[in-house]
């Protein structure tokens, strides 16, 4: 039998990431290409759209750089994913009005709770998820009260992942999945709500047409195909958002089976067929039928430790921007015993999500002593992100099923991950593909046919390549330093109130 491949485009915070999977389950190359963010204020971040796309086509072309002209023509299709709620808008003539607010920008945090005070319950009641500066609701309320005429020239919305599928398959369209991360649609109905789009007196009309994630959305276009090298006419699959793909491609498939995520950001999933109603956690369908997961999140989680590593290890390990620090650091952070000593991290350097849902949150160190050094806070990151993860993962009811899948660039550092065992008292399982991209070839995958159904596709193809059971003197330990860790929270977030307001006054 011929061999096929279909390709998986990922846009993630920092760059798109392309993995190309063959039909015998293998994956057979891997790109990445980088792009950066925008920072014009503190609490925003935008990005510049076209920047995706030279990102997208650089990656593409790596990953097909050896393919020879038969392999070529046998790329059976192309899908795609990215965050939630990073709204793309576009004029009449289909350009882009203003670059896109990111999902992690900060800036509509008197918009969210204008919302919430006024809408709240409702808006619960139709989506099952509550105004926060993370949805697009709250960055469309504040782009019509501070940029009216930007808003006013609005004639399509499209999501980043979609976009992006527009520039390559020139048909706008998006999945239910990726519609609910708006909070412009009834998640019981699933259709896009006049009544939430009235809210701030949007056309619904602007909103595209909703598919299933496996649904073709037109062929690749020949501007497309010729930058590619590829045919054009190549299947272009609708896809679903990063989060739902990580989920899915990591084989958290089945009722409360559970997924931790390093990256940028961190998160707590859980799949489960009776959605939890809380307002503090965020509720999506899953691409598995009659299975929903939810979500709670931590702003900065290895972010938190790229923060560290470029602003304070240069001097003493080297070239800052190499990888090779984060090795060397770990060694170091082997040496030091859980709780770091008594130095207590909070990632809050951007805000924070779940559970707090608070944009003006500061990160802070506590307990500093004579006694600490480099490798000390180092450490002291890795256990706040996960005191953050599982402060976000407390607020579901149930126990989730052991062991729980982690992902993410974290998930490369052995010590990390038994960290997470300790502080969740979970067994950890690292799965051996796990990205966004990876997930979406096997969506795109069962689209064109490989697979009789998207699970039968995650069983057949997913492999655990490492495992971390976690160790009951340290589980206690952590229990402990959670208890500081939460009540340091609540004896101090009125400080980053007070903060923020002498900051703003600045």
């Amino acid at each position: 039998m011929s061999r096929e491949f279909v390709l998986g485009v990922d846009h993630g915070t920092g760059g798109c990431k392309v993995t190309c999977l063959r039909s015998d389950g293998k994956v057979v190359s891997e790109a990445y290409a980088p792009y950066h963010s925008f920072y014009p204020q503190e609490r925003w971040v935008e990005q510049d759209p076209d920047h995706w796309i030279e990102s997208a086509v650089k990656a593409c072309q790596e990953v097909l750089s050896k393919f020879t002209a038969d392999e070529r023509k046998k790329v059976k299709g192309i899908g795609f994913s990215a965050p939630h709620h990073v709204a793309v808008l576009l004029n009449k003539n289909e350009q882009v009005i203003r670059n896109p607010i990111m999902w992690n920008d900060q800036r509509s945090g008197d918009e969210s709770q204008e919302l919430s005070e006024r809408y709240g319950e409702r808006i619960f009641e139709l989506t099952s998820n509550a105004p926060t500066p993370t949805w697009t609701l709250c960055h469309l309320r504040w782009i019509q009260k501070n940029e009216p005429k930007a808003f006013q020239n609005i004639r399509h919305i499209l999501l980043m992942k979609d976009y992006v599928r527009y520039r390559f398959g020139g048909e706008m369209a998006t999945d239910y999945i990726e519609a609910e991360g708006t909070l412009l649609y009834n998640i019981n109905k699933q259709e896009w709500s006049e009544e939430l789009c009235g809210l701030i007196s949007l056309n619904s009309d602007v909103l595209p047409n909703i598919c299933d994630p496996m649904e073709q959305s037109g062929e690749l276009i020949p501007e497309m195909a010729e930058a590619l090298n590829l045919p054009p006419g190549i299947p272009i699959i609708i896809g679903v958002p990063d989060t739902a793909a990580e989920i899915y491609g990591s084989g958290v498939v089945s009722e409360k089976s559970g997924l931790v995520k390093l990256a940028t950001a961190g998160n707590f999933s859980i799949s489960t067929q009776n959605k939890v109603r809380n307002s503090k956690i965020t509720t999506y369908h899953h691409v598995i039928n009659n299975l929903y997961y939810q979500n709670s999140a931590t702003n900065f989680a290895a972010s938190s430790y790229r923060w560290f590593k470029e602003g304070f290890l240069k001097e003493t390990e080297g070239d800052a921007s190499h990888d090779s620090v984060y090795n060397i650091m770990n060694k170091k952070m082997e040496y030091i015993s859980p709780g770091s000593e008594g130095l207590i991290f909070h990632p809050y350097l951007n805000g924070e999500r779940s559970p707090h849902w608070d944009p003006y949150l500061k990160g802070s160190f506590f307990g500093i002593t004579a006694r600490h050094s480099r490798k000390h806070f180092a450490r002291a990151i890795l256990e706040g992100v996960g005191y953050s993860i599982r402060d976000a993962s407390d607020e579901f009811p149930f126990d989730v099923n052991s062991p729980l899948k982690i992902i993410g660039g974290g998930s490369k550092g052995e010590l990390w991950v038994q960290i997470m065992a300790n502080i969740m008292n979970n067994e950890m399982e690292v799965p051996q593909n796990s990205d966004s991209s990876f997930g979406t070839c096997l969506i795109v995958a069962t689209s064109v046919g490989w697979f009789e159904c998207l699970k039968e596709a995650t069983e057949n193809a997913q492999k655990i390549v490492y495992r971390a059971t976690p160790k009951k003197d340290a589980v206690n330990k952590y229990n402990e330093l959670f208890e500081i860790y939460r009540e340091f929270y609540n004896n101090t977030k009125d400080l980053s109130h007070k903060l923020t307001n002498i900051q703003e006054r600045i």
